[in-house]
């Protein structure tokens, strides 16, 4: 039986090895370029976006008022936003929602604002984020509606308190002050963003506060004692100087009348002949 000379067999092995580290040397290339390819593309070096609403899970809001639902959009510099979508569920109906002369997208459509909200607006609000790599994220919200807006009421003199309803809103109450039928500008006399009125700034006898929010209108008014005291005083004494004006024309008048007839009266006497 004939076998190979150890030389050959040396050499077989070196050319099985050489030709096994060639290969692992392809793969091992392969993997890499893929490895490259892969870490540019949009999917692999960006994160998710993910999308919350400011005010939390629920809103309340008057029939009448202004709705604003403002998303956050959180994000890395490098992720994009290829579109986003608004729905509104009500009961079994679901609506996508469009803009038009009540509705309008604002801040590359994270705030969605409703003007003169009408009862088919309320429900639960959907925005929903697509990515560049087609992944989607969405946050709900819950718009409720409230009955009667808050009560104001005017705690003293200088300061208008709002009734606390326990429920949340997108806005802050906006107060204005109206002193005897006059709308008060002067910032010296309005403090704490005008939930109080230096009345020293300017008096007057009949103080009002107006209350506006997304909730409604709330009014409410107050009186000065002093002024009041002085007021009533002063329309006392009228009314007496009126009352005596009127008591004097009435006994001039009285006079008058019985001075005329008196003499009518004697002008009628007939006067007797003188005799013979």
């Amino acid at each position: 039986m004939l076998r190979p000379a150890p030389e050959k067999n040396y050499t077989a092995k070196r050319e099985i090895y050489a030709s096994k580290t060639e290969v692992s040397w392809v793969l091992w290339k392969l993997i890499w370029i893929q490895f490259v390819v892969f870490s540019q593309m949009p999917g692999f070096v960006r994160g998710t976006v993910s999308v919350r609403f400011r005010a939390g899970g629920q809103l309340h809001v008057g029939v009448g008022q202004t709705l604003v639902l403002d998303a956050d959009f959180l994000k890395n510099q490098d992720d994009h936003i290829d579109m986003v979508t608004w729905e509104r569920e009500r009961g079994t109906d679901n609506v996508r929602i469009s803009q038009n002369d009540r509705i309008s997208l604002e801040e590359e459509d994270s705030l969605l604002r409703i003007k003169h909200v009408r009862p088919e607006d309320f429900g639960t609000y959907k925005v929903t984020v697509t990515d560049s790599n087609g992944q989607q994220e969405h946050a709900s919200i819950s718009v409720k509606k409230i009955d009667e807006a808050p009560k104001a009421s005017i705690a003293s003199v200088l300061e208008c308190s709002v009734e606390d309803v326990g429920v949340t809103q997108w806005d802050s109450p906006q107060f204005t002050w109206v002193v005897d039928n006059v709308v008060v500008n002067d910032q010296m006399a309005l403090m704490d963003d005008g939930k109080r009125l230096n009345v020293s700034q300017v008096q007057g006898l009949n103080y009002t506060c107006v209350v506006s929010s997304s909730l409604g209108i709330s009014v409410t008014h107050y009186q000065t004692a002093e002024k009041i005291t002085e007021s009533q005083t002063c329309c006392e004494h009228r009314g007496l100087i009126s009352g005596l004006s009127v008591a004097l024309i009435v006994c001039v008048m009285g006079g008058l009348f019985i001075w005329n007839y008196c003499k009518t009266r004697r002008q009628r006497v007939p006067v007797d002949p003188p005799n013979n």
